[in-house]
């Protein structure tokens, strides 16, 4: 009877283990989406920001995987061990949440205030390091762990690596479907603690050694830790607490909303009888006074070229200001793209009588769908003759963002205006000195614009103003003729006036701005799958806010496949002569090989996300989507080659195969992403690539999941937990650098056809060294 407990009371610990594995790979999604997603509210951040806060996570866990991992084989680390990790994470969580919100008072700087490189780069290491290394150490342990109950040591490794990676699409899914939706930060956290804490206390509970005093004495304090969890979840001070780290996040300021959505997070503070409205962190309206000079410039002074307006689409930032004036025409309908319902939201819960009386107006018709998926459907319907279109966007400082400045996007645009329509977009602007890098910006946009609209018009400010026609020749209309027509049509306005129409088209102004924007390189062309506008956003960004960085920047502009290929082969001839004459690099080859493969598997996933905006806009449950087609091709390659490398001898072979595959699937992304975007013309067409897009990224994490565990069983030698821990850190280096440089280098330097390529060659070269072997 003894013994049939003690075989009862090991399987259910091995299940207790198998279950903690699948909580630490949900435990980490879910961790690093919500960490990201804070930090970028607290640092108004863009993608370069997000980009550094990823890498900083990837390259603490490999720390933690690398230095702390070295410790479990040194306690020989079992259950209770990795349960000690899980209260070490469940205890972290709050204070690395806290942190994320007030982050801003540490470094010093006002809500809505940018941030620099360097300011963003320590501060998020700072506050993920105790988390990071933590989730780094955890694999390692759990591998050491888990080895104790299974005979195979590579087994142990490959199930924990799978393990991890399904639930992390767990995590992925539930964070975006129920977390978000349904709880905010604090309930997030508290989930996650309670979560981590009952595991916790089954493996105590399991253990062999559980009926040890100081086992006893530690399960008492999990699971004091763990009502105190379910019962603050259970209870009204979560809510109190959310609202008091909100408030802290914007502290000297009354904090009138604050809540998330799947898009982001949107709040609203009050000064007076004055809202500024934030989107993740970056101001974006105000009621009930709106910036009167940027509203009216933005509607009436392309309204003078528009002679009978009725149809108007305002793609982003209508409400508060924007469609009032709009109104002021007698148009038959407004239609109005806003893809974050929670903003319309916000304006109906802080109502003032300018917004209740856009909103509630018959001829607004409100979309909450992206822009540019609205334009592409209108270009499919009907074919709607708009007669103004006004793109009411930031410039182009992010992927998402960038979609809206491409040549394709406005060959869409002007397949649905009207031949003597006007679209008008907005860029940074300046009356005395243009920089280098909003000369860069404002030149690809003009450049760009001329690739879809023969007739093109600049009106210079500190915030310049694009008018584009497909047949009206805006340009050459004089301001003699503007006055007139503002005088005809005696439209209230506060700041436009005939005096003012006259300073705004001043010829010696024009005449400056023409030859500021001629100083400098020609430019490319902004192309969705060669994303160039992106990399000018970037170059003005860091401008602002990091200038020390602009070097950087300017090594970007000139980056070519070539210039980069040729350093990358020289240094994979340098490995390849260094491995012969070196006996101490004979098992390097295999960690070069994860690492590799790691920035591969990053580069895939990014890249077939990126080529999805492109052809469909943004459609957030999607690309969602696609993140967990890949985390389950990367799931079944591991448990795949899992079980296929325990009867394998020989492990060079195939993984000499499984690079070759890759090497293949690199050379042949790009081909594929360019047919189906040159097929892409028709709904019918347009919604195959979805499916399309998920099998590729599917088969990309298929084959990153496969070289793990066999990498793994040929690189084991002195001990599991080094073996785990090293490859592990190699895979999470690999991950951390693709992470990094290919959203905020590569891409916008290099577009998606030689960043592929460019993987392909860095692949090639792990295949040559793995072949030395």
């Amino acid at each position: 009877g003894g013994d049939e407990m003690a075989i009862s009371k090991g399987r259910f610990a091995e299940k207790a283990l198998l279950f903690a594995f699948l909580l630490m790979g949900f435990s980490f999604s879910v961790t690093q989406t919500l960490m990201a997603r804070e930090l970028l509210v607290s640092f108004a951040g863009n993608e370069l920001s997000i980009g550094l806060v990823l890498g900083s996570w990837l390259i603490l866990e490999a720390m933690g995987s690398g230095l702390l991992g070295r410790l479990a084989e040194r306690v020989r680390a079992k259950a209770p061990s990795y349960a000690a990790l899980q209260l070490a994470f469940a205890l972290l969580l709050p204070l690395a949440l806290y942190a994320a919100f007030t982050v801003r008072s540490i470094v010093g700087v006002m809500p809505g205030e940018g941030l620099s490189l360097v300011s963003i780069l320590y501060s998020s290491f700072l506050i993920l390091t105790p988390l990071g290394l933590v989730d780094g150490a955890m694999f390692t342990f759990g591998c050491k762990a888990y080895s104790h109950l299974v005979p195979q040591k590579i087994r142990s490794v490959g199930n924990v690596y799978v393990l991890e990676a399904v639930g992390g699409i767990v995590g992925g899914l539930v964070f975006t479907y129920l977390f978000i939706p349904y709880l905010h930060s604090v309930q997030v956290i508290l989930v996650l603690a309670a979560l981590n804490l009952a595991s916790a206390a089954s493996l105590l509970i399991l253990s062999p050694e559980s009926k040890a005093a100081t086992l006893r004495t530690w399960l008492a304090i999990v699971l004091i830790l763990l009502a105190a969890s379910l019962s603050l979840l259970l209870s009204p001070q979560a809510d109190a607490i959310h609202r008091w780290i909100a408030q802290q996040q914007w502290r000297g300021y009354e904090l009138a909303f604050y809540r998330n959505s799947i898009y982001g997070n949107i709040a609203v503070i009050r000064q007076e009888e004055q809202y500024t409205f934030f989107a993740n962190g970056v101001p974006i309206l105000t009621t009930p006074v709106p910036d009167i000079t940027l509203v009216e410039e933005l509607v009436h002074l392309p309204m003078l070229f528009v002679s009978q307006p009725r149809e108007v689409l305002v793609v982003s930032g209508g409400v508060g200001g924007v469609l009032n004036e709009i109104l002021k025409y007698p148009v038959d309908r407004v239609d109005y793209a806003e893809l974050d319902p929670l903003l319309i939201k916000a304006v109906q819960d802080l109502p003032t009588p300018l917004t209740a009386k856009e909103l509630a107006d018959p001829r607004v018709e409100i979309e909450h769908v992206d822009g540019r998926l609205l334009v592409k459907r209108k270009g499919w319907e009907a074919h709607p003759n708009y007669d103004l279109i006004v793109l009411n966007l930031p410039y182009p400082s992010t992927l998402q963002l960038n979609r809206f400045y491409t040549k394709e996007f406005f060959h869409m645009v002007r397949a649905i205006m009207d031949e003597r329509g006007v679209l008008v977009l907005l860029s940074p602007g300046t009356l005395t000195y243009m920089s280098p890098a909003m000369r860069n910006l404002n030149a690809a946009i003009y450049e760009t614009l001329k690739e879809a609209f023969p007739h093109v018009r600049p009106i210079p400010g500190d915030v310049n103003l694009w008018l584009a026609s497909p047949g009206q020749a805006v340009e050459n209309v004089p301001p003699d003729e503007l006055v007139r027509r503002w005088e005809q049509r005696a439209v209230p306005a506060s700041l436009v006036t005939d005096f003012h129409i006259r300073y705004k088209f001043d010829e010696q102004r024009l005449a400056w701005f023409w030859d500021s924007l001629r100083k400098g390189e020609k430019v490319k062309i902004n192309q969705d799958l060669r994303p160039s506008g992106l990399l000018h956003g970037l170059a003005y960004w860091n401008e602002l806010f990091s200038p020390h960085f602009s070097g950087y920047f300017e090594l970007l502009e000139r980056l070519s496949l070539p210039l980069l290929g040729l350093p990358l082969a020289a240094l994979i001839l340098a490995l390849l002569a260094a491995r012969k004459l070196s006996s101490k690099l004979e098992a390097a080859p295999i960690p070069i090989a994860i690492v590799t493969t790691g920035f591969g598997g990053m580069a895939c996933d990014l890249l077939i996300i990126f080529a999805f905006q492109a052809f469909y806009g943004y459609v957030y449950y999607q690309i969602g989507l696609l993140i967990t087609a890949f985390m389950a091709g990367l799931s079944l390659g591991g448990l795949v080659m899992t079980r296929l490398a325990e009867r394998v001898e020989e492990g060079k072979p195939i993984l000499l195969k499984l690079e070759g595959a890759l090497v293949v699937y690199w050379l042949l992304l790009p081909t594929v992403l360019a047919l189906l975007y040159s097929q892409a013309r028709s709904p019918l067409i347009s919604a195959a690539v979805g499916p399309m897009l998920l099998v590729l990224n599917a088969l990309g994490g298929f084959l990153v999941g496969m070289e793990f565990p066999l990498a793994n069983k040929m690189y084991l030698r002195r001990s599991l937990s080094e073996t785990a821990g090293v490859l592990y850190a190699s895979d999470l280096v690999g991950a951390f650098l693709g992470a990094l440089l290919v959203s905020v280098a590569l891409l916008p330097a290099l577009g998606v056809v030689e960043t592929c390529l460019l993987v392909a060659l860095l692949k090639l070269g792990s295949l040559a060294l793995v072949a030395t072997l």
